[in-house]
């Protein structure tokens, strides 16, 4: 009795230190909890906004890109519209036929200068007057006045008239008595492609519950892009995120902390990447229903084992750092690869997390992870990537590929899956900043590159003709190899403004394509065919003299068998001049003598037609 008293006597007490050991350790659980789930946030979200500023920065790399292409397009429609302009003088004081050819060409404005820099006509009469003295935007066009063979075209700038953003280019007519300008507007454009590519950006992230990506505008506010899509269009005002400067001043690059968005709490990190502000979102009360699960487990279990409630805690402790820092990894990582695994570089083991078929089979019975990167290489790698990819694998040299880096990446050609990218992250290096543990995840790029591949070509690629483009053969010269033997082919397709002025410019189209195609059919099997403008074309071609000699037989045979509908014959005048003719001081030189070759045979073809020249 006196033992069962005592008991009960001391049972109160029990209860209490009990539940005072259980309150402390679920309290200590809550703080580490919110501890490691911050520093997991933290992490995960430098991450993800180190990311999204790379490919922010590749975008707008390739936007000024093609801001270079439109400008060259646009001076083209420029001297389109000069042609047309001098073909049909009448049209210059018409306001509604110019509005017609605008629209043929289509550009926004046309405008007609005189030789001392004022408007005199065009598509929009309250124009009527400005001169290249009226304000910055027409200034810029002043050297025009001191070099009628020159041609400028204007990045988007505010015109002078209401401050709408335009890009104009401007040339002279041919016999120099005026200038004729054209203005697009192209924001509309890129605003478009930026906003795609961000929206495209922002899908492909890697999220979990409660996390959100968001691109908005540095400025207004607008949000281009979200995880979470029912926002995407309102401003960071509507949602709850002011971007005042008390919040993200222009001389800080980043801000870390809590906002209530739509009646949540969430844990904010913002950070300025250019003309855009960037951030993470995660609402806590996602975190909170996770922790409290946990520590209501943990106070079911102390009150069982309260003696070992301090080696469980601790046990907890490290097995929620574990999960948390490889969830992270995880999870913001495993939608977006074809395969991923972790290597022990250590101890040359791997563990598998997911994978495609081909990696999948192609590491099937590997005994380590070299001899998993050796296999994925020899069994899924094309035979030409063979050796790079090898090198690239090689996890005895990944260690000083990867010192002090976090990432290394390579971009293969695979069997029947097409391009892929393949990485090494590094997540545990030692003092020296060396990694022994890395992530080797394999991503499908085939997409990507066939609309890089794309956007490339179109930017090389004259659009009437589908030759490439100046741009094109000015890299592509420049990537010549030095000692490789290939042949310069200047041509010069004679009558074109005859055509032209007789049948029309959709027959002097119908030419130059069907110019193009005889050069294409003939010299395209052995290199590239450029049109440097106008009627001027060139070709560089990879054949010995004895083949050229073949080569040069097949393209007249093909001129002279050619047949348009409006244009029923077409004449082309060549200058070839191979490499290996002479020891050549440049490539200029050489240039100069096809051009020389080809005038000579011009001059024969006119000679032999009874043309005069000045209407070629």
């Amino acid at each position: 009795m006196n033992r069962t008293s005592d008991m009960k006597k001391r049972l109160p007490g029990i209860i209490l230190i009990t539940g005072g050991i259980v309150l402390v350790a679920m309290v200590i659980q809550a703080v580490i909890l919110s501890f490691i789930n911050n520093r997991s946030f933290d992490r995960t979200s430098q991450v993800l906004l180190d990311q999204v500023s790379n490919v922010i920065e590749k975008n707008k790399a390739s936007e000024e890109d093609l801001i270079d292409s439109l400008k060259e397009d646009y001076m083209v429609r420029a001297k389109a519209v000069a042609y047309i302009v001098d073909a049909k003088p009448e049209v210059a004081n018409n306001v509604d036929e110019l509005r017609k050819i605008a629209a043929l060409i289509s550009v926004d404005e046309v405008h007609l200068f005189n030789t001392d820099g004022v408007i005199y006509a065009g598509t929009n009469p309250e124009y009527f007057g400005y001169s290249f003295d009226s304000g910055e935007q027409m200034a810029y066009f002043k050297p025009m006045l001191d070099d009628k063979n020159l041609t400028m075209c204007q990045d988007v700038t505010p015109n002078t008239s209401n401050g709408k953003k335009m890009m104009y280019a401007i040339t002279w007519n041919d016999d120099g008595t005026k200038m004729i300008q054209v203005g697009i507007e192209p924001r509309r454009l890129l605003n478009e492609v930026k906003q795609n590519e961000i929206s495209t950006v922002v899908a492909n992230m890697p999220m979990y519950d409660g996390l959100s990506v968001v691109v908005a505008d540095g400025e207004s506010g607008e949000i281009y892009g979200c995880s979470y899509e029912p926002v995407v269009g309102l401003t960071l005002d509507e949602i709850g995120i002011s971007v005042t400067d008390d919040m993200l001043p222009d001389d800080e690059d980043s801000f870390t902390g809590i906002r209530r968005i739509n009646g949540f709490r969430n844990r904010c990190v913002f950070r300025r990447s250019g003309e855009y502000v960037i951030g993470v979102i995660y609402r806590m009360d996602v975190n909170s229903r996770s922790n409290m699960a946990i520590m209501v487990i943990m106070a079911l279990y102390l009150c069982f084992a309260a003696g070992l409630v301090v080696s469980m805690v601790m046990k907890v402790i490290h097995a929620n750092r574990e999960r948390n820092e490889q969830l992270s990894i995880l999870t913001s990582m495993s939608g977006m690869y074809y395969s991923m695994h972790m290597l022990d570089l250590q101890h040359d083991t791997f563990a598998l997390y997911t994978a495609g078929d081909l990696i999948l089979r192609a590491g099937e019975r590997a005994a380590g992870a070299k001899e998993l990167m050796r296999k994925i290489v020899h069994k899924v790698v094309v035979d030409e990537h063979q050796a790079s990819a090898q090198k690239f694998m090689d996890l005895d040299s990944l260690g000083d590929r990867l010192i002090k880096k976090k990432i290394v990446s390579g971009e293969f050609m695979v069997k029947d899956l097409g391009w892929f990218r393949l990485s090494f992250i590094s997540i545990d290096v030692d003092e020296d900043g060396r990694p022994l543990k890395v992530i080797f995840t394999t991503r499908n790029i085939d997409e990507d590159k066939k609309r890089e591949q794309k956007l490339i070509r179109r930017s090389y690629t004259d659009e009437l003709t589908k030759c490439y483009n100046r741009s094109a053969y000015i890299d592509d010269v420049r990537e010549l190899p030095g000692d490789s033997v290939y042949v310069y082919v200047s041509m010069d397709v004679n009558g074109l403004k005859p055509v032209n002025d007789t049948l029309g410019h959709a027959a002097g189209d119908e030419l130059l394509q069907g110019a193009a195609e005889c050069m294409e059919q003939c010299f395209g099997n052995y290199g590239k065919v450029y049109r440097m403008g106008g009627d001027e074309f060139a070709a560089i071609i990879f054949v010995n003299t004895r083949r050229l000699k073949r080569v040069q037989q097949e393209f007249d045979d093909v001129v002279r068998g050619w047949s348009g509908q409006l244009v029923k014959s077409v004449s082309i005048s060549c200058g070839y001049v191979s490499s290996d003719e002479k020891d050549w001081e440049s490539f200029d030189e050489m240039v100069k003598a096809a051009d020389e070759r080809m005038y000579e045979n011009k001059a024969a073809y006119y000679r032999q037609e009874g043309v005069d020249r000045r209407y070629r």
